[in-house]
């Protein structure tokens, strides 16, 4: 899910944007980071800002990416950090000029829509929810007097830069800003404006934690909307969607089900990664996850004709062997760079109530399909229907299924491949590990 907060500056943008990230359990993401790359590239390459025909150049092979590193986010340009130096004076004084150039927001665009594609997201600027993500799930437009502005940009520059604070009067700053926003509203390449469908928020007499809670309730409106998403989608076929309709009848009736984490629900190809423990499992984690799943099958249960073809209908797909047969290796990848959402079980078979070891080799569909596992954590299937049972219980039980933050590949591009497979499997065991633990102790406000 995409969130973007747009607004001229002085309303509070990247505070907020931050705070709401981090109630959300969702990535803040700084796009002026982005434009301090390039500014420090340019720098490297001695490049001039009227070179034009250089700069397109340096823009096609300009690599930009950002890894989360023993907990702290980092930023890299052609896999070097370069996290301390984008915040360089020598930055500062030309990344004004070099994010105004139409070349660089054009082919930064891009970007930031490949990231919004991967995750969900927080992210703050003058262009967001306007041109970059015009149909994000949540648009806010941040807005407050020119007065108010003013002062708030003088306070943060006195804390800041207080030298440079002594050439302004509040008087003066409110000239500076309302110049700015001419020049914003009425420049030909993505001007500033209030996107469509945006929530308008005038900050000017409201304090930080309002408007976070405000955006905030807005988010949960669209989650309440989102799910259960397979009752009027039409993507879905139709087979799928009464089958799974009734699942979810049976799990609210008798097991007063709920589902957890939807704030972590991303639009792409994906691994949905849960505990196993029951034949329950696949259609507890097939009726919560918005989007239709995919499923392996053993081939011979396609044999009767009638049979599979249901099941064929209900995404389920022919294989041989497990996972780590070749062939069933490379349908799952197909798949994947179909960019489906298809559910495997980390573990590799069903355990007894308890979490079981992850096995290394999900690291290497990451790594092969560059998609995102899901950590997933589903609650009562043992207790319910276990290998021990001819039949499953109906009464006295309850179901959930938390969903967890996406495991990303970039975090472990920097990593031989051996150990990257070792440290994914390691993040997702300990993720489920942690989803269960906030499940056990109450599941109070956003899974991890």
């Amino acid at each position: 899910m995409i969130i973007t907060i747009d607004g001229p500056s002085g309303t509070g943008k990247t505070t907020i944007a931050k705070k709401v990230a981090a109630r959300l359990g969702m990535t803040y993401f700084d796009t002026g980071a982005m434009y301090r790359s390039v500014s420090l590239g340019l720098l490297r390459e001695n490049i001039s800002h009227s070179d034009t025909e250089a700069i397109d150049r340096f823009l096609e092979t300009f690599s930009f990416d950002v890894r989360i590193i023993d907990g702290e986010k980092r930023y890299f340009i052609d896999s070097i950090d370069v996290t301390a130096e984008i915040r360089s004076q020598k930055v500062n004084e030309i990344v004004s000029e070099v994010s105004a150039m139409p070349n660089v927001r054009k082919a930064l665009w891009k970007i930031q829509r490949a990231y919004g594609e991967k995750q969900s997201a927080v992210f703050e600027g003058r262009d967001m929810g306007s041109v970059v993500f015009p149909q994000a799930e949540v648009k806010i437009y941040l807005d407050a007097s020119p007065q108010v502005r003013a002062q708030r940009r003088l306070k943060e520059l006195q804390e800041k830069l207080p030298i440079e604070a002594k050439k302004f009067d509040e008087k003066k700053m409110e000239e500076e800003l309302k110049k700015r926003d001419r020049y914003d509203a009425t420049r030909k390449l993505a001007p500033l404006k209030c996107p469509k469908k945006a929530l308008r928020i005038d900050t000017s007499h409201l304090d930080e934690e309002t408007v976070v809670q405000k955006i905030v309730d807005c988010h949960q409106k669209k989650l309440d909307k989102l799910f259960p998403n397979w009752i009027h989608s039409r993507r879905m076929p139709f087979l799928y969607r009464v089958v799974v309709f009734l699942t979810w009848i049976i799990f609210k009736i008798f097991y007063r089900y709920k589902v957890y984490g939807l704030e972590h629900y991303v639009k792409r190809a994906a691994i949905i990664a849960p505990n196993h423990n029951s034949y329950f499992d696949p259609p507890l984690a097939a009726i919560s996850w918005p989007e239709d799943m995919h499923f392996l099958a053993k081939e011979e249960l396609f044999r009767p004709f009638l049979f599979g073809k249901i099941i064929g209908s209900l995404n389920s797909h022919p294989v041989k062997g497990d996972v780590a047969d070749i062939s069933v290796f490379k349908t799952i990848l197909q798949l994947l760079k179909e960019g489906k959402q298809i559910i495997l079980f980390p573990e590799g078979g069903r355990m007894d109530g308890k979490i079981g070891k992850i096995k290394p080799g999900i690291g290497m569909f990451l790594m092969r399909s560059q998609s995102a596992i899901i950590p997933t954590y589903l609650h009562g299937t043992y207790e319910i229907w276990n290998r021990n049972q001819k039949f499953p219980k109906f009464f006295g039980k309850r179901a959930a299924c938390v969903f967890g933050t996406p495991i990303l590949w970039e975090s472990f591009a920097h990593l031989e491949k051996r150990k990257a497979q070792e440290e994914i499997a390691k993040c997702l065991s300990k993720a489920i590990h942690e989803l269960k633990d906030w499940y056990d102790s109450g599941a109070k406000g956003i899974p991890p």
